[in-house]
Parts: C-alpha cells; structure tokens; sequence
C-alpha cells in the first residue's frame, strides 16, 4: 500500500465518520501523544548482526507525522486534516521503515495503532499484518506478527511485483526501538520519493488543460537506437465520462512503427504516489498491462513501460529500446 493511498483513506474516513475532541485518545500516551510528531527506532551494527545471523532487518523505525508529502499526484492532505484524524476512535497512525540483508533500499507501510483488551496493536488494512507494542521506560518493544512493507492492498502493479514481508523469522520476533530525533525519521520518509519527484508541474494540473502529448523520432535518432521500433508516440486525452471525475483520466495511446503501420489503444490512468498509474484494459475479461506517466524536467512527462505492456497490448514486435519515451505537449493529436 503506499503511502499517499494510506494518507487518502484516512482523510476519507475522517470526513465519513467525524468524531468529537472528547473521543479522541491515544493507546500509548507517553510515547505516541496526540498531535505530536515522534521518532522510534534501531540501527543494529555489523557487531549485532555477525552475532545474529538469522536476523534480515537491519535497522526499524516508527514514525508518527503530520507533514502529507506535497510532491505527490494525489492531491495531498493538509495538515489540519491528518491532525483531526489522529486519536479518533482511539486510533493513532505510524509509518514502519525498515532496513533488510539481502535487499537495498528502504521498506516502508503505514499502521494504524490501537489498543485491544491491554495490548496495544499496529495493523495493515486488508490483512497486511502487524505488531504488537508495549511500553519499556522511554523505549518501546516491537512484537513483530509479520506484515508487508511493499504490495498488498491498494498496490501498484509494479509494487505487486516487487512484494515483501517482514516475517518474524528466528531473529525477527522482538526489536526494542529507542526515541530518536525526528529529524532521522524524517530523512528516512524523504529517503523514499524518487529523484524526479520534484521536476515539473503535477500531471494532475497538466491534464486540467493540455490535451496532446507526443514525440516523433528522426532517422538519424533510429539509426542509433537500431532496437525501438516506435517512429511516433502520441497520448490524448479522452473525454471525461460524466460519472468519472479527475484527478481520473481516460486516455488515447497511439504509437507509429517503423514500418509506417499506425495502432492505437486506450487507457484509464489515476493518480499513484509519484505518477500516474494507466491500466490497459479496456476490454471486459482482458489482463491489465500498467504504464506509467510521470513528471520530467521542464515540461517533458516521461513514459515508462518496465513490463512490455505496450508489446502484449497492441499486440506488436517492439524493441528493447521501446520502454521510455520523454513526450512534450503538443497542439493536437489529430493522425
């Protein structure tokens, strides 16, 4: 699940179900108190870890914020709105970071923490998994259950494809996370968005008013490139159901081959953290094939096709250099 899909249903459900000020709570009021931004966690040396060998985290944190991500294509929450909704119904929402062996990188989901019957528990919605949490001085001790940290519920296709779970395998029970600055918890949430996250304007504000998107290739550019077989690429933007609303876009994808044979298809693309996820599918009982379209620099949006979608959908011989393409706006789509 990621993290903007988390941040939504939050919101969401906050403004279904509003609750008093007097219903609000926390389950660990010393540790998680309500409205306060508060950072846990442990780095375990190579010390540690030559003497626990069975262990696969390297390092966990729990963080608990209210700064909603503003490079993100969802339209963000403020942070009034992710205030209102902490502690309500005894409710209380962290991120788990964690660091793994045999993977780089860092994997993250977020919880939403309560307490049942004494025992406080974080837990994924949709069967995600979780932990338990109690209280030792100023640290806290993590029972972990098992829970996913990329995939599950309300994943991306991509993500789905790169699924993990942290189990808790013969040295992955029990953490004890210490409080630190949440200046190190925050370095890990920025540790998260891509390096392009920041360029250009949103696709979302884009959309609102550019219809045309393409790129042509010269000769010269193929005769270099001998492996794409994409001449031209144009996107278009489609009309609007009257039931869809944006950020939710119906879109054209027509691509021009080398060999001057023109195909076309079309997309329902939506907003997925950092880009815009198109699902082409748009026959009843056909598999879905996710691009995705993102921001790039100046007023380039970058088509990325990681799994050859393009290829199974037209259907077509495309290259090993047909899964990038940077298009600019353009005045038309017309053939």
């Amino acid at each position: 699940m990621t993290k903007a899909f988390w941040l939504a249903a939050l919101v969401f459900a906050g403004l279904a179900l509003p609750a008093a000020a007097d219903e609000k709570s926390t389950p660990l009021p010393a540790h998680f108190p309500l409205g306060k931004e508060m950072c846990f966690g442990r780095v375990y040396d190579d010390a540690h870890l030559k003497s626990h060998p069975k262990q696969r985290v390297t390092s966990f944190h729990l963080f608990r914020d209210f700064s909603p991500d503003p490079n993100t294509e969802s339209e963000p929450s403020t942070p009034r709105e992710l205030l209102e909704q902490d502690g309500q119904d005894g409710n209380v929402n962290v991120t788990a970071y964690v660091r793994l062996r045999d993977r780089k990188g860092v994997f993250f989901n977020g919880l939403s923490c309560r307490k049942y019957d004494g025992t406080v528990r974080c837990s994924i919605d949709c069967d995600g998994g979780g932990f338990k949490l109690r209280t030792s001085n100023a640290s806290l001790t993590l029972q972990n259950e098992g829970f996913v940290v990329v995939g599950g519920c309300g994943a991306s296709e991509d993500e789905q494809d790169r699924t993990e779970f942290v189990k808790p395998g013969a040295d992955d029970k029990t953490f004890r996370l210490d409080p630190q600055p949440v200046a190190e918890c925050a370095a890990l949430r920025e540790s998260e968005r891509p390096k392009w996250a920041k360029l250009g304007e949103f696709l979302r504000v884009r959309f609102t008013r550019e219809t045309c998107f393409s790129r042509t290739y010269d000769d010269t550019h193929l005769a270099k490139n001998p492996k794409q077989n994409v001449r031209a690429i144009k996107i278009a933007k489609l009309p609007v159901k009257a039931d869809a609303e944006p950020p939710l876009y119906p879109l054209s994808f027509r691509l021009t081959l080398r060999s001057g044979e023109t195909v076309e298809r079309t997309a329902t693309c939506s907003p997925d953290s950092y880009v815009y996820a198109c699902n082409l599918n748009p026959d009843k009982g056909e598999p879905g094939f996710e691009i995705t379209l993102a921001r790039g620099a100046g007023d380039n949006i970058v088509l990325r096709d990681a799994k050859g979608a393009f290829a199974k959908l037209f259907p077509r011989k495309l290259g090993a250099d047909d899964n990038v393409f940077r298009l600019q706006s353009a005045r038309d789509c017309a053939p």
